[in-house]
């Protein structure tokens, strides 16, 4: 039997109803607010003491007139970042940024050299790009920065030497050198320079052998002409150099691979809620069939640590070297409005086949040292022992 309800009873209904909505809405609302209340509240202790230890500095400090407050600003948010233990974060200012941006995408602005402090106070060259103005002048890795525009680098700190190095494209630099025991003098013009990423050359028994010094916007392109060529001049088997490779964009892999690898999903990626998704995944597509040996050390990290294990996992290669870095996490760059940046970690790699090689690194088939006493740039193809052990391994792989 159907049986009305009575006009009362429905807005009393509905009145429950409300208030039920009502006092849901309130409680969520005021736990959100209660939250940024206590967040406010925490910070508000922070920017506190940040203001009392500004004025003990300002009031105490003998150099206080000389501070300069941009610096000062961004190493305060540079603390932030280093104080949430992600040893991969960064915060970076807009020009750092832009350098970054560059280096992704495979170019460099500047005289076309990379230079380090070599414990004198003085700059060791130890790269030279090619078709740079320092390539162009005859700078040599090796060569010894003494001077800058006249000034002594020994009136400077390095990173003062390093910072004058780099500049507006178009603009000069004059150098003085000292070149076993030779003084030289050059002028170079800062200019816009392709990093190139990768080298190759034929090795005996037809052993072609490329040289990967990092994964950006370029590389992959150049890998390909690299094989391209080895393959043209009927190269029989790969020895594959990643060491002192620390990395770069995990995007320029997958074509690289996708000539050396049949199809198969090489790596995923997981984020903070341990969502996976697949990161690289080769289609063989244009696959050559060649024995591959790949040449690793405690500098291959990042994108080169998953490309060596790739072909390790896909193909058998044997790694020869020492053990690597061991990261195996992707950076994420967020952009801000005034053109500075922070890097942060986002997510894992995680290998299809092997363990995850994070903090760990890959230890090397064939564990084989250096010789002592001779920098890794400067090592001549007869001392180097790990290349010559992987010919050996290689060869032997021919000859099967």
């Amino acid at each position: 039997m159907n049986r009305k309800i009575s006009l009362g009873l429905t807005i009393s209904l509905i009145a429950i109803g409300c208030a039920i909505t009502f006092v849901l809405t309130w409680t969520v609302s005021l736990g959100i607010y209660n939250s940024k209340i206590a967040s406010s509240e925490k910070y508000d202790g922070v920017y506190e003491k940040l203001k009392e230890l500004d004025a003990a500095v300002r009031a105490n400090y003998i150099g206080a007139g000389a501070i300069n407050d941009e610096t000062l600003q961004a190493s305060i948010l540079s603390g932030y970042v280093n104080g949430i233990g992600d040893k991969y974060a960064s915060y970076m200012q807009a020009n750092a940024y832009y350098e970054l941006q560059q280096t992704t995408n495979g170019v460099i602005n500047g005289t076309g050299l990379e230079a380090e402090d070599n414990g004198s106070g003085y700059l060791a060259v130890t790269r030279v790009y090619k078709n740079s103005s320092a390539e162009s002048n005859g700078v040599k890795a090796g060569d010894v920065i003494t001077e800058i525009d006249g000034k002594s680098l020994l009136s400077m700190t390095p990173d003062d030497g390093l910072q004058r190095l780099s500049g507006e494209i178009g603009t000069k630099i004059s150098l003085t050198l000292v070149r076993n025991g030779e003084e030289i003098s050059v002028t170079l013009v800062r200019q816009q320079v392709d990093i190139e990423s990768v080298t190759e050359k034929m090795l005996e028994n037809r052993i072609g052998f490329i040289c990967i010094t990092a994964f950006n916007a370029k590389t992959a392109e150049q890998f390909s002409t690299a094989l391209n060529t080895l393959t043209a001049q009927g190269a029989a088997a790969l020895i594959i150099d990643v060491r002192q490779n620390g990395g770069g964009t995990v995007s320029s892999i997958q074509p690289m691979l996708n000539r050396l690898i049949p199809a198969a999903i090489i790596a995923y990626s997981e984020n903070a809620y341990g969502a996976r998704k697949t990161l690289v995944e080769t289609d063989g597509a244009n696959y050559i069939d060649l024995p591959i040996t790949v040449l690793a050390d405690g500098g291959t990290a990042s994108a080169a640590e998953l490309f060596a294990i790739a072909l390790k996992d896909e193909r058998g290669a044997a790694i020869v070297g020492t053990q690597t870095y061991g990261k195996a996490s992707i950076q994420s760059v967020i952009s801000f409005p005034d053109g500075s940046a922070l890097t942060l970690t986002t997510a894992k790699i995680i290998p299809s086949k092997s363990d995850s090689y994070d903090n760990v690194g890959i230890k090397p088939d064939y564990q084989v040292e250096l010789p002592t006493g001779i920098l890794f740039e400067y090592l001549s193809e007869q001392d180097d022992t790990q290349l010559q052990k992987a010919i050996e391994i290689t060869t032997a792989k021919i000859t099967q």
